[in-house]
């Protein structure tokens, strides 16, 4: 810290927040490379994984809701018997349910779709994902796309929640102006969220974390289950 700065008159906050969001993004990536430490420690214990093997390393960059961060994760193969050519996957890719040309994180495709219920204009989405530093493009097609693609977010089918006591229910409608094939169109849309309270194993005295989370968002009524985890 330079007091030069001070008393010229740098914005401190504008600084903090700046420093604070370069330590989120490095301190995901670091998180996500410990986790690839750790398959890698314990991978041979799953069936599914048993018969692969450590390729090499290979970077990867995601869009997150805190901005682009890389970080190097392993790759890994195994002989397929049949054709006798090597087949690989990156099994952490598979556990946070990435797909292989993805750009954009899951936790940036469930905040943009949770928009839909405040008929949010691309460019108001854009602003509230700021730090995401994500295009009108990407959050274009994400929306045109929620429907078909991706069952992270989407499951089509029936999804049970074990309710302990009490089932807290969140019902928000609006009529959604969207583009699509060029055409502005109006789609009728209901966002309902439902959870069981808070979490008592995870939430501490600062930081309520909410228990068995699930949005349901229904277009022109038609019902699709969008999972949230905790």
């Amino acid at each position: 810290m330079d007091i030069n700065n001070i008393i010229n008159g740098d914005n401190f906050f504008n600084k903090t927040y700046e420093d604070l969001n370069r330590y989120a993004v490095g301190e995901i990536a670091y998180r996500l490379e410990k986790w690839d430490d750790l398959i890698f420690q314990n991978y041979q214990k799953y069936d599914k994984f048993k018969h692969y093997r450590v390729k090499d390393n290979i970077k990867r960059t995601l869009i997150t809701l805190k901005g682009k961060i890389t970080f190097n994760r392993r790759r890994y193969y195994k002989i397929n018997p049949i054709t006798g050519k090597e087949e690989y996957i990156f099994i952490l890719d598979e556990v946070l349910l990435i797909k292989k040309w993805q750009k954009v994180g899951n936790d940036v495709k469930e905040r943009i779709l949770l928009f839909l219920s405040d008929d949010k204009k691309y460019r108001d989405i854009l602003h509230a994902l700021e730090q995401a530093k994500i295009s009108l493009m990407s959050i274009s097609n994400i929306i045109k796309n929620a429907t078909t693609n991706d069952k992270y977010y989407i499951n089509n089918t029936t999804i049970k929640i074990k309710v302990p006591h009490t089932l807290y229910i969140q019902i928000d409608g609006t009529f959604l102006k969207i583009e699509y094939d060029r055409k502005k169109v109006k789609k009728h849309t209901l966002l309902s969220t439902v959870h069981t309270g808070y979490d008592q194993e995870k939430s501490t005295e600062k930081r309520h974390v909410i228990a068995n989370k699930l949005g349901v968002y229904e277009i022109d009524n038609i019902p699709i289950y969008i999972s949230k985890k905790t």
